[in-house]
């Protein structure tokens, strides 16, 4: 009894907060289709703002909008790129994007090594008449099963690629066309962030060259902020990241690179891919939106780069996201220190918003 009062003593403050029935049912169907009844019974059994504040965002285990700060780019004067070697690691299905995908690469100063994925000979043709003529450096096309979309490849396929390399971009033809046009500009979203401009590219690898920044990556998609959540994953990212010796529970915070797209230094990777996984470890290919290993290992990125001592940080352009005071611009290089207090937030130790 003392838990059905509770539920609906949470339910009523929900309303209250969403701003009204009409409001809290579109949060209810947008927690359902990226949660499922399981998500929506969650935030009703959770504690009540009586006990423990709800962060002002709808998600759960989410900072509240207002206190999610991000990195403004490009920075004002970023620092030229070093010495360190890069490559992007890019996963393919749909070739007829990778023009797209060639024209930021090349706003990548200096050497750029690529290696692309795909799940066909015929569309590794097609990949490499795109590619053709590429001159900031190698072009290597692998073809793998079409299973566990572009992480497998990323963590399996280019397992032995990491250790030749200091830096790595991880990018994919990215479509979501299960989600129609609500997303239809979340590829073009991640794109501009991480390859925008060569002024973008150098402050994205400005940061890289700070001590211990370890991956950088674009904040939230703002329609996904309101859905962000462990979804069906959680019980797979706890034994995943059990396996390395680290531990989360129900409280933690949830922090990923939404889209599984990002620049790191591939040391920060190492966690991951000694796990060894293999294309069998992940889940056959049937449109599946949530619940997969590879859904799970997306949310799992962080919590690794940390346990491989490093930290992480989140960009953004000021024209693509609606919060401008949640951007901190770089005029000089000691903001990018005062920065980082706001934005890295050390989810190992940090448990959700919300929870006791």
């Amino acid at each position: 009894m003392q838990k059905l009062i509770r539920v609906a003593k949470r339910a009523r403050s929900q309303i209250k907060q969403q701003g009204g029935l009409v409001a809290t049912a579109g949060t209810v169907m947008r927690v359902l289709r990226s949660e499922g009844w399981h998500g929506v019974r969650a935030r009703l059994s959770a504690p009540s703002p009586a006990t423990a504040p709800a962060p002002a965002s709808h998600a759960w285990n989410r900072p509240a909008d207002e206190d999610d700060y991000a990195f403004e780019l490009p920075f004002a004067d970023p620092t030229p790129r070093d010495g360190r070697s890069a490559c992007a690691i890019v996963h393919a299905f749909y070739p007829e994007l990778c023009p797209d995908v060639r024209r930021y690469l090349e706003n990548v100063p200096g050497q750029l090594d690529v290696y692309i994925s795909t799940t066909s000979d015929e569309k590794r043709g097609e990949i490499a008449q795109i590619f053709a003529g590429y001159s900031k450096g190698s072009v290597e096309i692998r073809v793998f099963e079409n299973r566990g979309r572009d992480i497998a490849p990323k963590l399996v396929g280019f397992r032995d690629v990491y250790d030749r390399y200091d830096l790595a971009l991880s990018l994919h033809t990215k479509k979501s066309p299960h989600a129609g046009a609500a997303l239809e500009t979340w590829r073009e979203y991640l794109y501009e962030h991480l390859l925008g401009s060569p002024e973008i590219v150098k402050s994205i690898f400005d940061l890289l060259a700070r001590d211990r920044v370890g991956m950088v990556f674009p904040q939230h998609f703002f329609f996904l902020r309101d859905i962000l959540g462990w979804g069906a994953n959680f019980a797979t990212c706890r034994s995943l990241l059990e396996r390395m010796n680290i531990a989360i529970d129900e409280n933690v915070m949830l922090e990923c690179p939404s889209g599984s797209m990002f620049w790191c230094r591939t040391d920060a990777l190492a966690k991951l891919l000694d796990q060894n996984l293999q294309f069998s470890d992940f889940d056959d290919e049937a449109g599946q939106i949530d619940g997969t290993l590879a859904h799970a290992i997306e949310r799992a990125f962080l919590y690794a780069v940390e346990a491989n001592g490093y930290t992480w940080a989140k960009v953004a352009l000021r024209d693509r996201y609606p919060l401008p005071d949640t951007l901190i611009p770089v005029n000089k290089s000691e903001d990018i220190e005062r920065g980082m207090r706001q934005v890295y937030r050390p989810l190992l130790r940090q448990a959700a918003p919300g929870s006791q």
